[in-house]
């Protein structure tokens, strides 16, 4: 006989993620979770208090994973020679459901001035990180900002218009972008970095062919 498996804390917040994204902020209620996961109320409330402490749970792991994010940033640029290989690593290699939850937290921002304020000071971590590398490569602290904001804006862009371009793509034109938003052109590290990332991609196109 097959046991069911219990469900988890995280097997409710990679849910609510899933309906966050799909149709926004009103639509992640327990009833309907419940109901997608096919479990009664009682499971929900086994790892949750209510409704709220979900949607908080939501908004930890996003500012979660930007935290992280920031941390391996500085991390690096602590003990390297200045260049954007963990940023460009980073962004880069992003499961797609990352730029969609983005998206839709933002999305949730708009109704929620306490959302909102999260995004803003989530945002602020960010630009003022990219900012810290300006100014440490001799830049004045209005270019500095001016050019941190360039650089963030344009990956938030990304996210918000869903540019349909392939992860090949977006890596050959990685260089160029490098150049034009940091004024510096591509190190070795971030031309190794950006061959890395075409040989991970290689196993799943094959895949991919091999399915069609």
């Amino acid at each position: 006989m097959v046991v069911a498996r219990r469900l988890t804390r995280e097997d409710w917040i990679a849910v609510a993620r899933k309906v966050l994204v799909k149709s926004g902020i009103d639509d992640v209620k327990v009833d309907r979770l419940a109901k997608r996961m096919k479990v009664t109320r009682g499971s929900f409330y086994w790892h949750f208090e209510d409704r709220q402490a979900l949607l908080d749970a939501l908004l930890e792991d996003w500012r979660g994973r930007n935290v992280r994010e920031i941390e391996q940033i500085a991390a690096r640029w602590a003990t390297t020679p200045l260049d954007f290989v963990e940023v460009v690593r980073i962004w880069l290699g992003e499961d797609p459901i990352v730029p969609q939850f983005d998206t839709a937290i933002r999305a949730w921002a708009r109704k929620s001035p306490a959302v909102a304020r999260l995004v803003h000071e989530t945002d602020k971590a960010w630009v003022t990180l990219l900012q810290s590398h300006f100014t440490r490569m001799g830049l004045g602290p209005d270019e500095s900002l001016v050019r941190a904001r360039v650089v963030y804006f344009h990956q938030i862009g990304y996210y918000a218009l869903a540019i349909d371009e392939s992860i090949e793509e977006r890596v050959r034109l990685a260089p160029f972008y490098n150049e034009v938003l940091t004024g510096q052109r591509p190190t070795p590290e971030l031309e190794a970095m950006l061959r890395s990332l075409i040989e991970r991609t290689e196993p799943r196109k094959r895949a991919r062919s091999k399915a069609v």
